[in-house]
């Protein structure tokens, strides 16, 4: 059951709008996948600029999908460990695993900054529209932050002993 405390009620509500982003990205991912096998094999006039489009589009999908993932449990866990093992080793383990994935994930935050603002000076681009790299790892640096601070209300409950993950839909 999910916390009552304010901070995490707002980093719930925040993930869930960015989910729905990521939903709409996925929707228009598979028109244009659509589209794009229809254009390839009915009418034999590829679209060469959707292979530029769909990578773009699958940053935000990822990143804006990544919190709300992260947030209910929804990723792939293999849960061995909580069988055998006591429950006070399982909190520490759980404290541990979520700080850990913290760091990594700000690290991951701060190189995409980093290389936004690099793709900003040199003007780098994707290859057939050219559509500039630069706000899609601002995309990446936010979801990654945004991810960042559900694994900070994570090693919190994990601490008080609380269940980690929201079940879902409150």
């Amino acid at each position: 059951m999910p916390s009552d405390r304010p901070i995490e009620s707002i980093v719930r509500k925040s993930v869930r709008h960015l989910a729905l982003v990521a939903g709409v990205a996925l929707l228009l991912l598979m028109m244009l996948t659509v589209y794009a096998v229809v254009m390839r094999y009915i009418f034999n006039a590829p679209i060469l600029w959707a292979l530029d489009v769909g990578r773009m589009g699958l940053v935000v999908l990822v990143f804006f999908g990544l919190g709300y993932c992260g947030l209910t449990g929804g990723h792939i866990a293999v849960d061995f460990i909580s069988v055998i093992a006591p429950p006070r080793f399982v909190k520490i383990i759980d404290v541990i695993i979520r700080a850990s994935c913290f760091v990594l994930v700000a690290l991951m935050a701060w190189f995409g900054l980093q290389q936004g603002l690099d793709a900003i000076e040199m003007g780098e681009g994707t290859n057939e529209l050219e559509i500039p790299l630069a706000p899609f790892f601002g995309v990446l640096a936010f979801g990654s932050v945004v991810y960042c601070i559900v694994l900070l209300v994570q090693v919190s409950r994990a601490a008080r002993g609380e269940p980690i993950d929201d079940p879902g839909e409150s």
